[in-house]
């Protein structure tokens, strides 16, 4: 099995920090590149139009946490890629991984919503059922 892109969806959970070393002992080993992808939900908090100033808030958050997760694998030598993409996250990363060409999922078991779903988060349930793209989900 031949490994060229990880990718990694990151939110600030203690999970994320875990599939993220994961996915770079795998990168290591065949020397694939990470991508880092965080999914901005504004779906429930907003029915109509967020205000901008709200959306450049959620953006500024996010790219803060991708630069945070980024510096630590660059730091180590890794090739690390960032994306942000807005959208319902389970929606977000099925549609990433097709688009990007992704040859594994890396996620945690859980994310930050605080709502388990018996064993697997929500999200993580949704991709590992959805995908057609191999999953690998870290506890």
């Amino acid at each position: 099995m031949e490994i060229k892109k990880i990718l990694v969806p990151i939110d600030s959970s203690a999970y994320s920090r875990d599939a993220a070393e994961r996915a770079k002992s795998l990168a290591g080993f065949y020397g694939s590149e990470i991508i880092l992808l965080n999914a901005i939900d504004i779906s429930n908090i907003y029915q109509f139009d967020l205000p901008e100033n709200i959306r450049a808030e959620y953006y500024r958050l996010s790219t803060e946490l991708l630069q945070t997760f980024k510096q630590n694998l660059d730091a180590a030598g890794y090739r690390v890629t960032t994306v942000q993409r807005e959208g319902v996250p389970y929606d977000v990363i099925i549609g990433y991984a097709e688009e990007a060409d992704i040859d594994l999922i890396v996620m945690g078991s859980q994310g930050t919503s605080g709502v388990t779903s018996f064993l697997l988060g929500s999200v993580t349930r949704k991709v590992a059922i959805g995908s057609h793209k191999s999953v690998l989900i870290v506890r």
